[in-house]
């Protein structure tokens, strides 16, 4: 029999995981992605259908202006090591990385990104929370992301963040400019409402 003579027992502090660690981990069974945030691994449900659509039609514009123009590598869901100890790792719909912060211009093979990207985009899903959105625009912006935009369906519209705290509404009719994308060179465009189309 044992006792407890009045002793309560610590809670047992869970460790956390380290961006190398959350590498090495399997896909989730049910599918879905996958961020570590401070340390700690959330797990995200798979999207639908419209949302996977308006990430590709975010992804193939930026794309294509910022290849011939060397403003950076595009990417969907690539992990970002934003902050070291604990570790954060997240994984934006889309994101746009400078070719400066590239060894050798290119894209990790294996592993995680390390640092900010330029541009992160979040295509808002029906069951995100604004806290949600909002404290990954904060992990964003506190980290060296240049630009976040949260791409509203349910407002049809596109709100810009950025560093300094200043937030821009681009709506239906609006388009969204390089310096929107925080693109050194003058000449990109996306109509918002080629968006939900």
């Amino acid at each position: 029999m044992l006792y407890n003579f009045g002793m309560t027992s610590a809670p047992v502090a869970e460790p956390l995981m380290t961006a190398e660690e959350f590498y090495l981990l399997p896909d989730p069974p049910e599918g879905g992605k996958m961020e570590l945030v401070c340390g700690k691994v959330v797990t995200h449900m798979p999207v639908s259908g419209k949302h996977g659509e308006r990430q590709g039609i975010i992804w193939q514009t930026l794309r294509a202006f910022a290849i011939p123009h060397n403003e950076g590598r595009v990417t969907v869901e690539a992990g970002f090591i934003l902050h070291d100890d604990p570790d954060l790792v997240r994984a934006p719909d889309v994101a746009v990385v400078a070719l400066s912060r590239l060894p050798d211009e290119q894209l990790p093979e294996d592993g995680f990104i390390s640092g900010p990207p330029l541009l992160a985009v979040e295509v808002v899903s029906k069951g995100d929370t604004e806290r949600d959105v909002l404290e990954k625009v904060a992990d964003y912006l506190d980290n060296g992301v240049a630009r976040v935009w949260a791409v509203r369906a349910k407002t049809r519209s596109v709100v810009i963040y950025y560093p300094n705290g200043e937030v821009k509404l681009v709506p239906s009719g609006g388009t969204l400019t390089s310096d929107d994308a925080g693109f050194t060179n003058d000449g990109f465009a996306l109509a918002v409402a080629s968006i939900f189309e």
